[in-house]
């Protein structure tokens, strides 16, 4: 005889919220679960103020947080605070409909301190808003629905919103100086990296002016300070392979935007983002302006970071109002999916356009990295049609094969020769110049001009090669040479 029973699997609410909890390695990505929510909320109602505000009280052993949008408010409730929800997303991030419950539950772990307080234009209207507060229970979550006139709404701004409050350690508030070298700063050095942690991870969308962030900050017994976030941006000192721009790109699920940056940087004077170390450099990836994933080197050119890329730096901002052409994020959007083909799709336009990584100039070995830079600026610069050569044979009309100029440049009627040193040249580089020239020659070629490049040139060398200038080749023409530098031509070395 066949006999049933239903199942008793209703879940423990502390359990789930434990569980749930610990997806975030520090307190600004915590944080940033909440921005994603209220930038997807502005962006989609376009209200005239569109202003995200976080406050932080520091107390004796807990900082206390606040942190109100002038977004559209939750909706439906129901929905938020359901795992996995997704009923009422409102663009790509709110992807997965974990992030509100993962970092409240990341924030709060005790489930003991924390409130959702909600108010859409409805609401307002009628003077009312909606709360929900802990702890989580996963069945039976009472939502309060309070008159403005008897309970007054406990946010900072007038109108529909959300506003969420907690209460977290000190120890989590202190991850915000992970990675950042020194001693622990105190409480309002660690608001400064939260507010570089901000301008980097939304740096896009702060230079947009799609949102206003706002941080007020209060150290225990002392007066509030409210400082405005600036965008957090690298600062550019070359460029390489296609420079900066944007393409329509289909990632394999339809066309995306795909704005680009390849280039090496300067060292910022910031605590943190866009130093130039193994941290830092590499490939970054963007969506709608808002940080995924950086610092990709392995997967894209098959090596590990090393000193001498420290300058490299890739950006790809991907932008998509239509989640499913976009690669997938990890739950926590602190990164992505490995083996999604939509990313793999990006390391490969990437790699397509840069497979090799440039050395970082100042640490050149030889003149063969300099070259190399040269030959990208060239190819960068000079306007299509031309032919732009490394090691170019020359001679080749007599059979040999080992001569060849550092490099060579042809476009419309110029034809230009490089010989080239790192640092210094003699005398004999002026002649080894000349000898390419006649080879040319030789090979049929009309040299226009010869040009020897270093980083500096003695007296010696310059009275040469303005004696060789008033000498004429086997067709009759004057050689046409000259002394250049590095920096002259567009490569940044010295350093």
């Amino acid at each position: 005889m066949t006999t049933q029973r239903v199942l008793d699997n209703q879940p423990n609410s502390d359990e789930i919220w434990a569980g749930i909890g610990g997806h975030f390695d520090s307190f600004g990505q915590i944080l940033a679960e909440f921005f994603d929510n209220s930038v997807a909320s502005i962006s989609a109602t376009a209200p005239l103020d569109r202003n995200i505000r976080v406050c932080l009280l520091e107390c004796a052993h807990t900082v206390e947080v606040f942190i109100e949008d002038t977004g559209s408010g939750i909706s439906d409730l129901d929905n938020a605070f359901t795992l996995g929800g997704k009923g009422a997303k409102q663009g790509p991030l709110n992807e997965h409909g974990f992030g509100m419950k993962h970092a409240l539950a990341s924030a709060n772990p005790e489930n003991d301190n924390w409130a959702v307080y909600s108010r859409t234009k409805d609401q307002a209207a009628l003077g009312q808003y909606e709360s929900i507060q802990s702890p989580y229970n996963y069945s039976g979550q009472v939502v309060l629905t309070e008159t403005v006139g008897d309970k007054p709404w406990p946010g900072h701004f007038n109108g529909e919103g959300t506003l969420i409050h907690f209460e977290c350690s000190r120890e989590m508030f202190d991850t915000l100086g992970s990675q950042v070298p020194g001693p622990n700063p105190g409480f309002e050095g660690m608001v400064g990296h939260l507010i570089e942690f901000i301008g980097y991870v939304y740096s896009g969308i702060i230079q947009a002016s799609l949102v206003n962030f706002q941080v007020i900050s209060t150290p225990l017994n002392e007066t509030p300070r409210s400082r405005p976030v600036p965008s957090i941006l690298p600062d550019w000192a070359m460029t390489y392979s296609l420079g900066q721009g944007n393409v329509a790109f289909d990632l394999g699920e339809g066309r995306v935007n795909l704005k680009y940056s390849f280039g090496g940087v300067r060292n910022s004077q910031h605590k943190r983002y866009y130093k130039t170390n193994t941290r830092c450099s590499g490939l970054e990836i963007r969506q709608n302006g808002r940080l995924i994933a950086h610092n990709i080197f392995t997967e894209v050119w098959g090596k590990e970071p090393h000193n001498m890329y420290n300058h490299v730096l890739v950006i790809v901002d991907l932008e998509s109002d239509k989640p499913e052409r976009l690669p997938c994020t990890k739950t926590s959007k602190n990164g992505y999916r490995q083996g999604d083909k939509r990313l793999v799709a990006v390391y490969d336009w990437v790699r397509q356009h840069m497979p090799d990584l440039p050395k970082e100039l100042g640490n050149a070995q030889d003149e063969k990295d300099l070259f190399e830079e040269l030959k990208n600026h060239k190819n960068r610069h000079v306007p299509d049609p031309k032919t732009v050569e490394r090691e170019k044979k020359l001679f080749t009309s007599l059979g040999e094969t080992k001569v060849r100029a550092d490099l060579y440049l042809a476009h419309g009627n110029e034809t230009i020769l490089f010989e080239g040193k790192k640092d210094i040249t003699t005398v004999k580089d002026a002649y080894q110049l000349r000898m390419y020239w006649d080879g040319a020659v030789q090979d049929g070629l009309t040299p226009t001009k010869g040009t020897l490049i270093a980083a500096d040139h003695p007296n010696s060398v310059k009275e040469v090669v303005d004696l060789i200038n008033t000498m004429v080749d086997v067709a009759g023409n004057l050689y046409q040479f000259e002394t250049v530098t590095w920096k002259q031509q567009g490569v940044d070395y010295p350093t």
